[in-house]
């Protein structure tokens, strides 16, 4: 982190440690120790926040994987293969439909919450507004076609659960909104204080639904937790953090430009491709394997997709402090050298264990999604510059760098998915995302101009 925490201990003007006996001893020792406290606390303020932030949605998303993984370990005990793929399945209709309904508006509120000031408020409110009823919309939609659109999903179809189901997903955006609300206001503490929560939630949930014998336990579970989450965190985004940051003064560097339809519009086509190219892989699993290979699919996805947050937390971190700062953007060379040192530690250890954490789940999906999960791990390492390249780019407004990187992922990976899952089953998907990955990177290191931002001139010496 750049402490030097051998500076800290000293005493508090700055002198050398006092030696002394019998009483004085005792005093000087707590003295010490006070200003050890004080020093440490100091040295957490000074903290980059560029690294903070980004280590506190790590944080957020490493909770996430670990309950995660509990859960889906509970559950595949719990229920069947069969059960676990279409509810899985299911999960990752209302994650993608959310997406889609929600406009994107998470990553603009990133962007743009930093440096809103007193209009902070009403930007907030107008998007949960309108993310909220086009998902809804989108919703209702689904699961009046759900028959045709996804036979697998055909439970959803009914006026109980299919109800259920529009009002989570139009919770799941808000759920998505306000974590980048807490993001762009700095509060990446509470994004992984509500997600800890959710994801306790959602294993407590589970076995209650799974002693009364619900077949569709582990999609409730999840609709559940959602609203407790969401009734949480928002009491105190709206009655403590936005009128905090709205009262606090901008920094004289920050980008202040307003949001504009133009940039909504083009960041909404690539996150959609990237929704697109991350939640639709396991319902192509369903409709063209079955639900069993789906549920081993599914599994096998989750250490990567806990890599891939990592890079999308810390790119995050990057836009919120440029647009406070704009002479922070080229501070991509420090998120890159750090997330690639960690990284490239996590993919080894992921390829070491996961042979034996797969038989958490059962024998059948260690034997069955070992090396999809191996190839998917891998794909993280050229993940770290895409993702990174598109953060520069929101930060920067350069959104055909960012509607291009994106759309050519997704058109890479759901392609070759369609392509090889004929032939080497969920392997298969996981070859998909490694080839593409590698493809889309190999491009942004040829054509660097692209997105590489202007150096900052140096005032003469």
């Amino acid at each position: 982190m750049g402490i030097k925490w051998a500076n800290l201990i000293r005493a508090e003007d700055g002198s050398p440690p006092v030696v002394s006996t019998g009483a004085s001893a005792s005093t000087a020792a707590k003295h010490s120790l006070r200003s050890r406290s004080r020093a440490l606390v100091a040295a957490a303020a000074r903290y980059d926040p560029l690294l903070r932030n980004g280590h506190l949605l790590t944080l957020s998303s490493a909770l996430t994987a670990l309950f995660g993984a509990l859960y889906w370990a509970l559950g595949a005990h719990w229920y069947t293969p069969d059960e676990v793929g279409r509810n899985s399945a299911a999960v990752s209709a209302m994650m993608f439909l959310g997406g889609v309904g929600q406009l994107n508006l998470a990553n603009a509120m990133v962007r743009f919450v930093p440096s809103a000031g007193p209009r902070t408020g009403r930007l907030v409110g107008r998007a949960y507004l309108v993310a909220a009823a086009v998902t809804l919309l989108l919703a209702a939609g689904f699961v009046a076609l759900v028959p045709h659109l996804s036979p697998g999903l055909d439970f959803l179809h009914t006026w109980s659960l299919g109800l259920w189901f529009v009002l989570a997903t139009g919770g799941y955006a808000i759920f998505n909104l306000q974590d980048g609300v807490l993001t762009g206001l700095r509060r990446a503490d509470w994004v992984a204080l509500e997600n800890g929560l959710f994801s306790v939630e959602k294993i407590g949930l589970l076995a209650v639904f799974a002693a009364v014998g619900t077949a569709s336990g582990i999609l409730v579970s999840w609709m559940v937790g959602l609203a407790l989450s969401l009734v949480l965190t928002n009491l105190f985004v709206f009655a403590r953090a936005l009128p905090r940051h709205e009262r606090a003064a901008p920094q004289p560097a920050a980008d202040t430009s307003g949001l504009t339809l133009g940039y909504v519009a083009a960041d909404y086509v690539g996150a959609m491709c990237w929704l697109a190219a991350v939640n639709l892989p396991p319902v192509i699993v369903l409709n063209r394997l079955g639900a069993a290979d789906s549920a081993y699919f599914a599994l096998a996805w989750l250490v990567p997709l806990a890599l891939y947050a990592f890079s999308v937390n810390m790119g995050y971190s990057l836009i919120v402090e440029s647009a406070r700062d704009v002479t922070r953007l080229e501070d991509y060379r420090r998120v890159l050298r750090h997330a690639g040192r960690v990284l490239a530690l996590a993919v080894v250890a992921v390829l070491a264990v996961s042979p034996w954490a797969l038989r958490l789940f059962g024998p059948a999906y260690a034997q069955h999604g070992l090396v999809a999960l191996w190839l998917l791990t891998l794909s993280a390492l050229p993940n770290l510059l895409n993702t990174t390249v598109v953060a520069l780019s929101r930060a920067r407004r350069r959104m055909r760098v960012v509607v291009g990187v994106l759309a050519g992922l997704a058109l890479l990976v759901l392609g070759l998915t369609e392509l090889l899952l004929p032939v080497l089953g969920i392997t298969g998907a996981g070859a998909a995302w490694l080839i593409g990955q590698s493809l889309v990177a190999a491009v942004l290191l040829w054509r660097r101009d692209w997105w590489l931002p202007a150096p900052t001139p140096r005032p003469p010496t």
